[in-house]
């Protein structure tokens, strides 16, 4: 094992105990939840978790950058495409800033955003079935091919049932009752699982989105592809492309702000922006990634600061679903027509 994977598995570790730590000395300590939604909070307590986290992040994102080993420059056309989406958020920003109400009523419940946010998953899925189905047809020889297939299999299913999720199965389309022992146990008595336990749900799904889709193109451009542990799902890592597509999505944290993992999946997207300009191909891409790490910092800054003004806390979380939904298909999309190949340069 070299000395820059050693690195990268030792910031790991060290951010995954401070997390992991923390939360748990939090609920000991102070009786709070680890998973839940407030307004953030800016005590001395919060600026020194939040230091510790941003440090952490930067040196697990250093690792990564400097063990890097191969590079995947974005095409004309996903370059477009991410100024666009860099546009878009911009926009649903600076709404915000004029009319606090009308931002929430275009991200309010069964919105256009609300089911663009599921179309986008099912388009993911379908993406995720036709790479299965591809797959399928390739040699049963193929190195890895069963777990390959497993996983398309599994990234489809998963896709589709967050689409579902995301319009509670078409409850209020059909017109059908929530099941009594359903709606008794769901926080908004509606038929779907997310809502049994909101909280925790919203935090693995913003946690975890953040760092599929910002930290693990990182890895896939670093050494730690070769170990044979990761050898295996290397082609299942999403690209810089995704990376491109997906960065904007970050701004919109502000009542899961004070979540440390949520917390933790901004930092690394925005040092990680700043790591993809360092590398970037060319001067175009160069600007679009020093934008984004700009972009990224001060629209999270606006939010965080003309949060009180939105008519409820979570007015964001609905955009947050929908830029993290565009990168979830942009993932899928990249898996389908490249099928997740590696470019060496």
């Amino acid at each position: 094992m070299t000395r820059s994977t050693l690195a990268i598995l030792g910031a790991i570790g060290l951010l995954a105990a401070f997390l992991l730590g923390m939360m748990a000395y939090e609920q000991l300590a102070f009786g709070w939840p680890f998973a839940r939604e407030e307004a953030p909070l800016h005590t001395g307590w919060h600026w020194l978790r939040r230091s510790v986290n941003a440090v952490l992040c930067a040196a697990l994102v250093i690792a990564l950058a400097r063990a890097r080993r191969h590079g995947e420059p974005l095409s004309p056309g996903a370059l477009t495409l991410a100024w666009l989406v860099a546009a878009l958020t911009a926009a649903a920003t600076l709404l915000l800033v004029a009319s606090p109400a009308t931002y929430a009523r275009v991200g309010a419940e069964d919105s256009a955003i609300e089911w663009l946010s599921a179309l986008l998953l099912f388009a993911a899925a379908t993406a995720m079935a036709m790479r299965f189905l591809d797959l399928r047809r390739t040699d049963p020889a193929t190195p890895f091919r069963r777990l390959h297939l497993l996983g398309a299999a599994g990234f489809a299913l998963l896709f589709l049932l967050m689409g579902g999720e995301e319009v509670s199965w078409f409850q209020r389309q059909i017109g059908f009752d929530t099941p009594e022992k359903i709606a008794a146990r769901n926080w908004q008595g509606e038929f779907n699982l997310h809502n049994f336990q909101t909280d925790l749900t919203e935090l693995v799904l913003y946690a975890g989105t953040g760092l599929f889709l910002m930290l693990l193109p990182l890895v896939r451009e670093s050494a730690l592809v070769r170990l044979p542990i990761v050898r295996p799902f290397a082609a299942f890592l999403p690209d810089r492309t995704v990376a491109a597509i997906s960065a904007p999505m970050l701004v919109f944290t502000y009542s899961h702000w004070t979540l440390l993992p949520v917390q933790a999946a901004f930092w690394i997207g925005l040092f990680a922006c700043i790591a993809f300009a360092r590398s970037a191909a060319s001067t175009r891409e160069r600007a679009l990634w020093s934008v984004f790490a700009l972009w990224v910092a001060l629209g999270q800054l606006l939010h965080l600061l003309l949060g009180h003004t939105m008519v409820m806390m979570y007015d964001s979380s609905e955009y947050r679903e929908l830029f993290l939904c565009l990168g979830l298909a942009a993932y899928a999309f990249r898996q389908w027509r490249t099928g997740g190949r590696l470019t060496q340069t």
